[in-house]
């Protein structure tokens, strides 16, 4: 079975395309998964750079927190900073 037909693939790219189209433009497409989900604050900064650098951070974010994600660096900030950003008042 070749990648076209394996129905893994089309749910996989579904999200992306239909209700994500923004992340086809992100800076970390591409690059290993792994980079964004740092060990250090000196890993944590290498990923952020990439972010800063990125035409689609504001969205990445906004879907981060209304997702809900715990874990990695979403739109240029940590664990930590997007709970700081979610506790501070409207």
């Amino acid at each position: 079975m070749n990648d076209i037909e394996d129905p893994m693939i089309y749910l996989l790219a579904t999200p992306i395309t239909q209700e994500r189209p923004w992340m086809v433009f992100g800076m970390c497409r591409g690059r290993d998964p792994e980079l964004f989900f740092p060990e250090s604050r000196e890993e944590a900064n290498h990923a952020v750079s990439i972010c800063f650098t990125c035409p689609v951070r504001i969205e990445c974010l906004e879907y981060s927190i209304d997702a809900g994600e715990r874990f990695g660096i979403w739109g240029g900030l940590t664990e930590k900073e997007r709970l700081r950003l979610k506790q501070q008042p409207a």
